[in-house]
């Protein structure tokens, strides 16, 4: 009797513990559920985040934390401390720098993009291929591009500016004098949906998330002798305590399967070199 009294009571007790939501040990507990964060440029969420539900699904338990800025804010996070298992940069600049410091081992290129223009809908500018570089010349234009020192759409369209100077010697100063450029690409799609800038530059891909979004915009294609080739980088950080789930996620990007989205969302995806 005295034994039935006892049971009970450490099994009213039990529940009780459960029921105000105090962890209960059991003989099996089971793994606790893992979190991998992924830092990536911010040209990159709908591609990152599709691949990353397909991952999540392969692997029961794991879940992914996103963080989409600019890549050298991330970069810039990462010396800093912040915690990050996998960083996806627009530049292998980023990786390198890291690299020498030991945040990460090695990097690998996963895709390439490149730089398109846009317009808002109505085109107030009257912009067109055909006198795109004439319009960005333009002092009465107002054009918009990310930073060319903490984001590498901004970086590569300084670039590029920088080749049509070749070709027409000043662009480059006529160009820039009246370039707005904002902290990172993230915040130039806004301002080019709702009007508030003539012309804005930013990857092709970028371009084509924010059109299937519904917004009214105009891209307008960059001649090659002028565009950019964006690099696309992908790296597992020394500080990672989850590497062998780090290299399934890249195994993954580079897969037929993530090609294949990488593809959809504007994007020229490389093979995987082991």
């Amino acid at each position: 009797m005295k034994n039935i009294t006892k049971i009970t009571i450490i099994f009213f007790i039990g529940l009780f513990l459960t029921f105000i939501g105090f962890p209960v040990l059991t003989g099996n507990t089971g793994a606790d559920a893992v979190t991998l964060k992924i830092m990536a440029a911010d040209a990159l969420p709908k591609p990152i985040t599709e691949i990353g539900n397909i991952f999540e699904k392969v692997h029961p338990g794991v879940k992914i934390d996103y963080d989409f800025l600019g890549a050298g804010v991330l970069k810039g996070d990462i010396e800093e401390g912040a915690p990050c298992d996998i960083f996806l940069s627009a530049n292998g600049k980023f990786q390198r720098q890291l690299k020498r410091k030991g945040f990460l081992i090695s990097y690998k290129v996963f895709a390439y993009d490149y730089l398109a223009a846009a317009t808002p809908y109505n085109n107030p500018a009257h912009v067109t291929k055909f006198n795109l570089i004439q319009k960005l010349m333009d002092p009465n234009v107002t054009l918009t591009t990310s930073s060319p020192h903490s984001d590498p759409a901004g970086n590569y369209t300084w670039k590029m500016f920088k080749i049509i100077n070749k070709q027409i010697p000043g662009a480059f100063k006529k160009i820039t004098d009246h370039a707005n450029h904002l902290l990172d690409a993230a915040l130039v799609m806004p301002i080019l949906e709702s009007g508030n800038t003539d012309l804005g530059i930013l990857y092709a891909s970028q371009l084509l998330e924010l059109k299937r979004s519904g917004a009214r915009i105009n891209i307008i294609p960059i001649p090659a002798k002028y565009n950019a080739h964006a690099k696309f980088t992908v790296s597992i950080l020394s500080q990672s305590k989850y590497k062998t789930l780090d290299r399934d996620f890249v195994k993954l990007l580079f897969s037929n399967r993530g090609k294949r989205i990488l593809r959809y969302w504007g994007f020229s995806p490389v093979n995987f070199a082991r």
